[in-house]
């Protein structure tokens, strides 16, 4: 009876601890996970690529996980030079549900936003805030540049 009862308990223990480790690794791959991307100096153009506004920024939020993530708000973080360092996308403030496999959600920043902190396009990030009070950030954009033709003599 004795070989009988340490047998049941060490495959008890095995398959608790395996029990364990499976539960973890399945929180951990089933969170969600917000990727942001903010871009500078786009056209918007309609249907016929006739030309609607002037430049324009975009934030683009996808929900790469697995969970669904409702986002409460997307805004900007300006420098620390800026009075107001937080600019909410007002398109945003409806909030927006983003589950695995949906389209990102994608924010239009108006051309005089990018106007008037056109010198500091690439200090500025964007931060996404969900439901929980979690936030989230962009990376720095990488600007682009601009090519000079040389100048041959």
């Amino acid at each position: 009876m004795s070989i009988l009862t340490t047998i049941t308990a060490i495959f008890g223990v095995a398959l608790g601890s395996a029990s364990l480790v499976l539960g973890i690794i399945n929180h951990l791959r089933d969170r969600h996970k917000i990727k942001i991307h903010l871009q500078w100096h786009l056209e918007m153009r309609d249907s016929s690529f006739q030309r609607i506004e002037g430049e324009c920024g975009m934030i683009t939020v996808t929900n790469t996980g697995r969970r669904p993530v409702y986002i409460s708000h997307v805004c900007l973080i300006l420098p620390k030079k800026y009075k107001n360092r937080l600019l909410v996308v007002k398109k945003s403030i409806e909030g927006q549900k983003l589950s695995e496999g949906d389209p990102p959600a994608r924010f239009v920043v108006p051309l005089e936003t990018q106007n008037k902190y056109s010198k500091d396009l690439g200090k500025i990030r964007a931060q996404v805030s969900d439901s929980t009070g979690k936030t989230y950030l962009s990376k720095f954009p990488k600007m682009q540049q601009t090519c000079q033709p040389s100048e041959t003599g």
